[in-house]
């Protein structure tokens, strides 16, 4: 094997947002014996980087869902997709309109507005991951005149409510528009991002950058968002805390997020 993506949020990442020294010296090695390995993350290219800078060897991550796909250590940007510029103001709007926190993705950078901080730590979500994945946003007074006059174009949207039960109308309200898809890697988070791009368009674009073969290739993740990955790798893998849609559609299933799935399936193809 010459590639494995790997997500990060329940994947890579422990319950606490961090990487065990054991993963990491993993890592390492692969990428010595010349494994290539790629976050896959709905994370913005800036936090991708903030959790891996530690961890020698990793050269590209796939973001936002697959809307940008970049080199870590040049900040050189191989794929760039965005939602239309008048959906995502639409969609901000009604965010805005159901008192949503919603997090802005362009470019390599995120944006938040700093009077709905606050939702997303009243929502279910851990307050460790709250703070870890706000820990690299650049903070605004507002979006609404940037979206509308087409001054920040948009990767992606993460959305969440502070009452979960608003999720399955605003689900509702978004399958009404067209060009978009949206994903839920828990119960209280969506994410949104344009038709097209996804994982595994990440995984095909540094495949091809690099001349690997996609019989070379293992994706591992947890949550619905990594569903095409995994399809589209030579094998797909499931950790054991995943959703049950992932595990379904997974060739194999490793050890948890916090057992350090992902590594062990990296010693074995070392050890092979």
């Amino acid at each position: 094997m010459k590639l494995v993506a790997i997500d990060l949020d329940g994947t890579l990442l422990h319950d606490d947002c961090t990487i065990s020294q054991y993963t990491k010296n993993i890592i390492e090695e692969a990428s010595r014996n010349d494994i290539m390995v790629v976050p896959t993350s709905g994370r913005s290219f800036r936090n991708i980087k903030e959790q891996v800078k530690d961890i020698e060897g990793i050269k590209y991550c796939i973001c936002s869902n697959g809307s940008i796909v970049g080199r870590l250590d040049t900040e050189e940007v191989l794929y760039d997709h965005k939602i239309p510029v008048e959906t995502a103001y639409e969609i901000y709007k009604e965010i805005k309109r159901r008192g949503g926190f919603v997090q802005i993705y362009s470019d390599t950078n995120t944006f938040v507005e700093n009077d709905v901080r606050h939702i997303i730590y009243d929502s279910k979500l851990p307050d460790e991951f709250c703070d870890n994945l706000l820990a690299t946003d650049i903070p605004i007074l507002s979006s609404e005149l940037l979206l509308k006059r087409g001054l920040m174009q948009v990767n992606k949207l993460h959305v969440v409510f502070s009452d979960p039960s608003e999720m399955p109308d605003f689900a509702d309200y978004c399958k009404t528009i067209e060009g978009i898809i949206c994903t839920y890697p828990s119960n209280y988070n969506m994410e949104i991002f344009a038709t097209g791009c996804n994982k595994d368009k990440g995984i095909r674009i540094i495949c091809e950058k690099c001349g690997i073969e996609q019989q070379d290739t293992i994706a591992i993740g947890d949550s619905d968002n990594d569903v095409a990955m995994i399809q589209y790798a030579n094998i797909g893998i499931a950790v054991d805390n995943a959703m049950d849609v992932l595990k379904d559609a997974a060739d194999y299933i490793t050890k948890s997020n916090n057992e350090d799935g992902p590594a062990i399936v990296l010693e074995k193809i070392l050890k092979k």
